[in-house]
């Protein structure tokens, strides 16, 4: 069951990839078939699929992996972003503030070992629920959907990891979070530089609107 979900996770994270590089290629209809051709190849068991070749290199990616791969492939099908882009951009800045303290810490750059807390600590456990209520005031939403839904998988044991952290966040995920937000201040940055055209403007380049790019 549990690999299950871990190859169900990285399967959704390489359709949502390989939608990215072919999504300006192809009609609507054509992306659809494709990301089920490729879901369904990605979904086969060892060796015949890449995803489990994926995961015996790359290791499992996080719950917060698949959520988010669930809204690009989304975007990517139907031009639809279900969340706005400063919600998304909230839920980067999350991750990366997250990731920045979180690996130096566990690997040895402080006498506390964030990793350890990640089998079942309570005070983690009550303070990512409570940083999670804090988003959703904020309407924050993206981050605050990410930390409970990692927390329940966390309870219901989903994945092969027994600890907290690996359902929050994995390399692959941040570096990807660190890439968007560059990629969007740049973006923001030329917005500014042309004058005529507003924050939306940027946001839309983005690709938060139009599937094709």
């Amino acid at each position: 069951m549990t690999m299950t979900i871990d190859l169900l996770i990285a399967a959704l994270v390489l359709v949502a990839v390989q939608l990215r590089m072919t999504a300006a290629l192809m009609p609507e209809k054509a992306r659809i078939v494709l990301a089920v051709v490729v879901f369904a190849w990605c979904m086969l068991p060892y060796p015949w699929g890449p995803a489990a070749w994926v995961l015996s290199y790359l290791a499992s990616f996080s719950v917060a992996s698949g959520l988010l791969a669930v809204l690009a492939i989304k975007h990517r099908i139907v031009g639809y972003y279900w969340l706005p882009v400063n919600q998304l951009r909230g839920a980067c800045v999350l991750l990366v503030v997250l990731a920045l303290w979180f690996y130096p810490a566990s690997m040895g750059s402080t006498y506390l070992d964030p990793y350890s807390l990640g089998y079942g600590n309570f005070t983690l456990s009550t303070t990512l629920l409570l940083l999670g209520l804090f988003a959703w005031v904020l309407k924050a939403y993206a981050s605050c959907i990410i930390l409970v839904a990692a927390q329940l998988a966390f309870r219901l044991d989903l994945l092969a990891s027994d600890n907290l952290w690996d359902y929050l966040i994995d390399p692959w995920l941040v570096c990807w979070a660190a890439g968007w937000l560059i990629r969007d201040r740049l973006l923001q940055s030329r917005a500014n530089k042309d004058g005529g055209q507003s924050v939306t403007g940027a946001d839309d380049d983005a690709g938060q609107s139009d599937a094709a790019r």
